[in-house]
């Protein structure tokens, strides 16, 4: 490799190094897991109205799958944080090449740092993806079960054998139920960030662009707008997708609901928003071990990230009901608590070093 890419790479390597990154990184994935489970809920109930009409079920809620998936994905991380290799693009997530530092020692001191910090990081997403594919596929099979009006020990066999002998359309859907939950899913946004990186010195500005932007995103998912944005883009296609509109809509629920538990949190003093501008009030935050972006939980102001991405949603709530105090519109609130919201992700995005 050239002296360009060893020297990114180790240097990426190093914005990602830490047992605190690694623990957020599996502790905001693992929150994201628990709120796309929950968004399960809703969407299995929008989806049962719409199949009122479209005559065709295209969600269900369960978890089965979810803990086999996981442990498939334990060891097959495992062998990844071992020998690097896996069925798939592990290290896309964090925008990584495999990189050679030949074999002088320095050479070869680079090369285990590199190697052991992107293997871990991608070792620790492999059980969440897995679990999540696993499951969308039990889920996909129970609702064609539900289609085929099939009970019982019938209804059992037939969701047990689709799950293992699926079709290319449901392994699709899998596949981006999976990314989805580990942040790799690919977004207009992260094209965006790709194109920067191609460019001589790109990465240096942008070095890792598929995540953040896929977090980013789905804080807009699991926001209002993010049913209004599935409306517009099935309008642009001309086209009703079932399922995508339902886990949209779902996924709007869950996190509407996290606004407003953010907005309880802000009048109860719990949440802390941006860092206040006076130095009285500054010098108090420190006095407090208060932070931005941070709830108050058991004595301690923790940070908003390790909740993935209705952290964010919390933050927007109480940035609504700090605008709608001071200004009374509920529309300016509103503005104001989604430029606040966008403020405190580029202040405490997930991935280290991005800023």
């Amino acid at each position: 490799s050239g002296l360009y890419e060893r020297l990114v790479t180790l240097w990426k390597a190093g914005l990602l190094t830490g047992i605190k990154t690694s623990g957020l990184n599996v502790m905001s994935t693992a929150a994201h897991a628990m709120s796309e489970t929950a968004a399960l809920v809703p969407a299995t109930f929008i989806d049962s109205g719409i199949a009122l009409f479209s005559k065709e079920r295209t969600t269900a809620f369960t978890v089965r799958g979810y803990p086999t998936g996981f442990v498939e994905g334990g060891v097959k991380g495992w062998d990844y944080l071992r020998t690097g290799h896996s069925e798939r693009d592990v290290g896309q997530k964090y925008d990584y090449k495999k990189t050679n530092y030949g074999k002088s020692p320095l050479g070869k001191a680079q090369q285990a740092v590199t190697d052991f910090t992107f293997h871990l990081l991608g070792a620790e997403d492999q059980p969440f993806y897995y679990g999540a594919f696993s499951r969308s596929l039990y889920s996909q099979a129970i609702a064609q079960a539900m289609n085929k009006k099939l009970k019982g020990k019938e209804r059992q066999v037939f969701v047990d054998n689709l799950q293992k002998n699926p079709t290319d359309e449901m392994l699709e859907w899998a596949k981006e139920d999976a990314e989805t939950a580990i942040y790799t899913n690919r977004t207009h946004l992260g094209d965006v960030a790709r194109s920067i990186q191609k460019v001589k010195g790109g990465e240096i500005v942008v070095p890792f662009g598929r995540t953040p932007s896929a977090v980013a995103m789905q804080i807009v998912n699991y926001s209002p707008v993010g049913v209004v944005k599935e409306i517009a883009h099935e309008i642009h296609k001309g086209k009703f997708n079932q399922r995508k509109f339902v886990h949209a809509a779902a996924r709007t629920v869950v996190g509407t609901g996290a606004m407003y538990l953010g907005v309880q949190l802000f009048k109860a003093g719990l949440i802390a928003l941006g860092f206040p501008k006076g130095e009285r009030e500054r010098k108090l935050w420190e006095l407090e071990g208060k932070k931005p972006n941070s709830i108050l939980i058991d004595g301690k102001w923790r940070g908003i990230e390790t909740f993935g991405p209705l952290g964010n949603l919390l933050v927007i709530g109480g940035y609504f009901q700090q605008a709608l105090d001071s200004k009374g519109s509920p529309t300016e609130a509103m503005i104001e608590a989604m430029a606040g919201g966008a403020k405190s992700f580029t202040e405490q995005t997930f991935v280290r070093g991005v800023n």
